[in-house]
């Protein structure tokens, strides 16, 4: 599994100009399966009203791959030791 970061989901959708169909995500390049996760929340500690957790969001805008995508291997980053998302 790849996992990427983008600066922006506008950096993303650059990254993935040839492969947008239509203005939409990809649910597959070649065999290697697309999951758009976009922008990333974590709670912050802190609690708002009625015992909901604050979130705070993590910098950039992500996608897995089940598999690697040479033109992509720019934006991959290490595995999270707790991913938000993982394929099955």
């Amino acid at each position: 599994m790849k996992f990427l970061r983008f600066t922006s989901e506008a950096a993303a959708r650059t990254a993935f100009a040839d492969r947008l169909i239509e203005g939409e995500w990809p649910a597959y390049i070649g065999t290697a399966a697309v999951d758009v996760v976009g922008t990333i929340h974590h709670p912050t500690g802190n609690m708002l009203a009625d015992d909901v957790p604050e979130m705070s969001a993590l910098p950039g805008f992500h996608i897995n791959l089940s598999d690697s995508v040479p033109e992509l291997a720019e934006f991959e980053i290490d595995a999270p030791a707790t991913p938000a998302r993982v394929f099955f």
